[in-house]
């Protein structure tokens, strides 16, 4: 049974053949209720306080929990930005390597095609310069001819 300072307070007792001084009772009883009442309500106050601490605790655990969750997703998430990024970076320098080669082959093409038009111009050139040799060359004999048909005539 639970005692309240109400019932230490009225509590009374029976008197035997020597009995007892009713004012040194009366007075330790009453201080006794008021100690108890005061116990009684501290107590209280602080199962109270109690109740209130761990209903704060629980909100902080929740909040602890909810931040380690955050920070797990955070990290998952960083992860996959980072991989994503990585890929991404693989495809970025697999195109451009890709790029550089159809560039580096094309120019290729392109030296060819103009080393093929030097050596045909060389050839013009050649044939034109046979040509112009020859044509001075005639254009010399017939001189030499006519020369010789003045010194003659």
């Amino acid at each position: 049974m639970q005692m309240t300072p109400l019932d230490i307070g009225n509590k009374t007792f029976s008197k035997g053949i020597r009995g007892y001084l009713c004012g040194e009772v009366e007075k330790f009883l009453e201080t006794v209720s008021q100690e108890f009442e005061s116990a009684y309500t501290e107590n209280f106050e602080l199962r109270e306080k109690t109740k209130g601490l761990e209903a704060e605790i629980s909100h902080y655990r929740q909040i602890e929990t909810t931040l380690q969750q955050t920070l797990i997703l955070a990290q998952q998430t960083a992860e996959e930005v980072k991989k994503t990024a990585q890929h991404e970076a693989a495809l970025m320098l697999r195109e451009a390597e890709l790029e550089k080669l159809s560039k580096v082959s094309e120019t290729q093409l392109i030296l060819e095609d103009i080393k093929e038009e030097i050596q045909g111009l060389s050839r013009k050139r050649d044939l034109l310069r046979t040509q112009l040799r020859s044509f001075l060359l005639a254009h010399l004999d017939l001189e030499k001819l006519q020369e010789r048909n003045d010194d003659i005539a």
